[in-house]
């Protein structure tokens, strides 16, 4: 019995095999053999922080990074981009909602160094802002929260996401 199950569903996939090989014509022309992958990463657990981040520059991945948070949270170009595990992710806020980012989409200086050696860039930078304080004067902003709003104006995306610049 097992034998003739395990040959049946070795033909089935033999015969399917064929109709997604099989030239396109007739029935077949109008929709053609196709593939379709999907891989569905999910969003990452929320970022929760009482107060929107600061976010000071660094010169070697030319980004902003969040200090003072646990969270990995970058900021290039309008966008911010969180690492979750071994998966990045951008948003328009620091909040989210978050979207899945492939590798090869991300911008450059995050993808030209490791996670261990932006850490060392981040930490060093935040060693220096912590020290002096409000004088510090390196390029850093507050980043923009996202809000559900219907309202024009600061965090519901028809901004720029530059937050708010300078202290």
């Amino acid at each position: 019995m097992k034998l003739q199950i395990k040959r049946s569903a070795i033909i089935t996939m033999v015969f399917i095999a064929l109709l997604c090989t099989a030239p396109t014509k007739g029935l077949w022309a109008a929709a053609g053999p196709q593939v379709h992958v999907n891989i569905n990463i999910g969003a990452p657990p929320p970022v929760v922080v009482y107060s929107p981040p600061t976010m000071v520059y660094l010169a070697e991945p030319a980004a902003y990074v969040a200090v003072g948070i646990p969270y990995d949270i970058f900021f290039v170009s309008g966008r911010y981009y969180y690492r979750h595990n071994n998966d990045w992710f951008w948003a328009q806020a620091y909040n989210g909602p978050w979207s899945y980012v492939s590798y090869r989409a991300l911008p450059t200086g995050l993808r030209t160094y490791n996670v261990t050696r932006l850490h060392q860039f981040r930490d060093r930078e935040y060693r220096v802002y912590r020290t002096q304080g409000p004088a510090f004067k390196g390029r850093h902003f507050e980043a923009a929260e996202y809000r559900n709003s219907s309202k024009p104006g600061r965090g519901n995306g028809n901004g720029n996401g530059n937050g708010r610049r300078g202290r």
